[in-house]
């Protein structure tokens, strides 16, 4: 009988111990939780300082530290593409001490045309801010009023008509591929691997044409002609200037392919940290939705189109695949 009672109470205490084991493990998840971010957070930045994503995201630093209730030690890091700086917060982002601004289509394609230590599924997207599409610009002295215009000069000289893109493996040259497939027209285009440059190049009308995003040109827009919207909706930038959609033909069907521009964290911290992850996205959301904000990207001609977490990961997928299903030609472009 004793040895019964001996072996229940073992039993006993076994179960007390793990529900206090159990209790510990809850506490300490709640206490990381409440606790996180616990100092200093870190946001990696995978650009220089003063470019498109820069403007949208660098305003956020102060109302997002005040959600946190912490200092942002923002951190540029530019180079491949943007890998440099998402390598860092892949590696270092365990915890959510290291978050970042991405992009798409870019951060997919870093994963698509490079060899990155870290996959698209590392990533867990917090929020998208803001989007811009590409736009095709000329020199306002230009002899072109429209895209029509435009491809009936590339009918009569075939390769002939100089067109400037930043890089092959972004969005902008998926839409130079598409109309020169349905448009039957051939461009000369040339690559000069930056925004900027593409802009320098038209103002000094070294080239024809320009593919870019209208937020990029807005400082120059009286210099600039618009010539088409890659949209379904005009930009608030350009507002007289047609879409595709309005102003090709039915033959002529554009993809429309958004830079998106967000703030992500590591999907280890995502599942190690829930709640300190849920706090993030919520701190995310009211930054976002602040008057400072706001004001901050109307000064630069931004609108703030916020998504959660949700659907910035469907954005992420779906361009992921889409970008997938170009690659033979991008690749063809970059003479791989």
């Amino acid at each position: 009988m004793s040895r019964i009672v001996h072996s229940l109470s073992c039993i006993s205490f076994g179960l007390a111990l793990a529900v206090a084991g159990s209790f510990t493990i809850s506490a300490g998840t709640a206490e990381a939780a409440e606790d996180w971010p616990g100092g200093s957070v870190t946001f990696v930045l995978p650009t220089g300082p003063g470019g498109s994503a820069d403007q949208s995201l660098l305003p956020l630093k102060a109302p997002l530290e005040k959600e946190l209730g912490t200092t942002l030690l923002y951190s540029y890091k530019k180079g491949a593409g943007g890998e440099l700086g998402w390598s860092l917060v892949y590696n270092d982002g365990a915890k959510g001490t290291t978050i970042g601004g991405f992009w798409i289509p870019h951060m997919p394609n870093t994963v698509l045309f490079q060899k990155p230590p870290y996959k698209v599924d590392d990533f867990s997207p917090v929020a998208m801010l803001t989007g811009d599409v590409p736009v095709w610009f000329a020199n306002k002295d230009s002899p072109y009023n429209d895209m029509n215009d435009l491809l009936a000069d590339a009918r009569k000289r075939p390769d002939q008509v100089k067109l400037v893109i930043g890089v092959f493996t972004g969005e902008h040259y998926i839409t130079v591929a598409s109309v020169e497939q349905q448009a039957k027209v051939d461009f000369r285009v040339v690559s000069v691997q930056a925004g900027s440059k593409v802009t320098a190049n038209i103002l000094g009308n070294h080239f024809d044409v320009g593919v870019i995003r209208p937020l990029s040109i807005y400082s120059v827009r009286d210099e600039v002609k618009c010539l088409g919207v890659v949209a379904a909706k005009r930009s608030p930038v350009f507002p007289n200037c047609k879409t595709f959609d309005e102003q090709l033909s039915k033959d002529v069907k554009v993809p429309h392919l958004s830079f998106s521009i967000g703030v992500l964290a590591t999907t280890a911290f995502k599942k190690s940290n829930p709640e300190g992850f849920k706090k993030l996205v919520a701190a995310v959301k009211k930054a976002a939705a602040s008057k400072a904000y706001i004001d901050g990207m109307k000064r630069a001609g931004r609108v703030v189109t916020y998504a959660g977490p949700d659907e910035a990961a469907k954005m992420v997928k779906d361009t992921a695949k889409l970008m997938e299903q170009y690659k033979p030609m991008i690749k063809k472009a970059q003479g791989k």
